[in-house]
């Protein structure tokens, strides 16, 4: 099973190659858009991630009452995902930013990823939906130069950075969590194309909502 979490780190690698070589990372080095590029993205993050717990619950719904480790595997992980979505507020209030910037409506692809996700878990449950958890757990390495951009550009503390700094402390054992989830339950060949494809679905659309705050400036 290694094998496969190896497999499935170089389908999320490959996914966010692309990411970074768009149009989003590039302008994440322009000086003059820095500041508006990372609030407009976060709220599109903020968006998204107030629905994660809800539809990680909603995935359970057409699970084997019998299959009791995976059941509380991810009841649990949804409980410890509620409220994440404050970190952002929090963050950007601390720069100043007016609460009601989270009044405007999502971005279509973060709405299609919404969308996307609330279907994952209705038609296909907790297994495919690990191959969101599984690089949404573990995603800092490849937002360094976001994060770089906020700490040395523009001055921001850690105590500004909750979503990046506090939250990635939280991810590291719900990437650990999600790994052995994996490693336990995702054993057919089937299950793990799925996984597999929820992984670049999911990524993808991420990286569209990434090119969509970029196309505003």
């Amino acid at each position: 099973m290694s094998n496969f979490i190896d497999e499935l780190k170089d389908v999320c690698d490959a996914e966010w190659a692309k990411i970074k070589a768009g149009r989003f990372f590039r302008l994440v080095q322009n000086s003059e858009l820095q500041r508006e590029l990372y609030i407009r993205a976060m709220v599109e993050v903020f968006h998204y991630t107030k629905n994660n717990a809800i539809n990680q619950a909603a995935a359970t719904f057409g699970e084997d009452h019998k299959r009791v480790g995976l059941l509380r595997f991810a009841m649990k992980h949804a409980l410890e995902e509620l409220g994440h979505e404050n970190m952002v507020v929090n963050d950007l209030a601390s720069i100043g930013v007016d609460p009601s910037v989270f009044e405007r409506k999502p971005l279509p692809a973060t709405e299609a990823l919404n969308g996307y996700l609330f279907s994952l878990a209705i038609r296909g449950g907790v297994i495919p939906r690990l191959g969101y958890s599984f690089w949404a757990e573990d995603s800092y390495e490849h937002l360094a130069p976001l994060l770089d951009v906020c700490k040395n550009r523009l001055g921001l503390s850690d105590k500004q950075l909750t979503f990046f700094i506090a939250h990635s402390v939280i991810d590291a054992k719900h990437a650990e969590d999600v790994n052995n989830a994996i490693i336990r339950w995702v054993e057919s060949d089937e299950d793990k194309e799925a996984v597999k494809q929820v992984a670049r679905t999911t990524l993808f659309l991420t990286g569209q909502i990434l090119e969509s705050v970029a196309n505003e400036f």
